[in-house]
């Protein structure tokens, strides 16, 4: 069988080191310069279509790079503005708590907290949560929350604040829950919610002056007691 002959092309090393320095450069995203090199051989053979070849690949994945490139940089700054967005409609959200949770110092030691709205079992936490460090803060000895704000009660609603009121005798002080309405009075009874150990006032008013009555009642004895100990002495 007689041997095939196979054609052979001749290139000079230099261009040969050319292709190999513009892979390098390749290699490494400078297509820019791996071009230039690719480029510089003027001569038309067989080995120049394989530089060209290469010349339209590099070409190509040079351009897809940038384009991946510029994709990336428009995701990254879309992800800056979504974070950016986030952060904000937190901030936005600790604000509407803080405004939802209006806790007043109405009087040296007494602590308010009026209610408006629906109360859930997140916002129910929240508002205890900040009653009570209000309470350690300003070391109150009364605190009263008033749902004159409310104008439906269910059960959930009604033990939401009965666990308030106990988590704040546990801390040492006294709450009361001012602002019951004839329709609140009549859905607590009907719905049979057990309101034992919590104090219930008609409104805030009644709240500050019961507070005043007992502050007052509580120096007397005070004043007794000194006056009796001063006597025996």
């Amino acid at each position: 069988m007689a041997q095939t002959d196979v054609p052979h092309v001749s290139v000079a090393s230099e261009r040969l080191q050319l292709v190999i320095e513009a892979l390098s450069y390749a290699s490494v995203d400078e297509f820019d310069s791996c071009l230039s090199l690719l480029q510089r051989s003027n001569e038309k053979d067989e080995f120049s279509e394989l530089e060209t070849a290469f010349s339209i690949f590099v070409r190509e994945l040079g351009e897809a790079k940038a384009e991946l490139n510029r994709a990336l940089t428009q995701q990254e700054a879309a992800n800056r503005e979504l974070e950016a967005k986030l952060e904000t409609i937190e901030m936005q959200q600790a604000a509407i708590r803080e405004l939802s949770t209006p806790i007043i110092e109405v009087w040296a030691g007494v602590l308010c907290l009026p209610v408006v709205g629906v109360v859930d079992s997140q916002r129910s936490a929240e508002m205890t949560e900040t009653l009570l460090e209000t309470i350690v803060a300003k070391q109150a000895r009364m605190a009263i929350v008033d749902i004159t704000g409310i104008d439906v009660m269910d059960t959930k609603t009604a033990d939401h604040f009965i666990k308030m009121a106990r988590a704040v005798r546990l801390l040492g002080a006294e709450c009361i829950v001012s602002g019951i309405n004839p329709g609140i009075a009549q859905t607590l009874t009907h719905i049979g919610v057990d309101l034992t150990g919590v104090r219930t006032l008609r409104s805030l008013r009644d709240a500050l002056q019961l507070y005043l009555r007992e502050t007052e009642q509580l120096v007397v004895q005070q004043k007794s007691h000194f006056a009796r100990r001063e006597s025996e002495i």
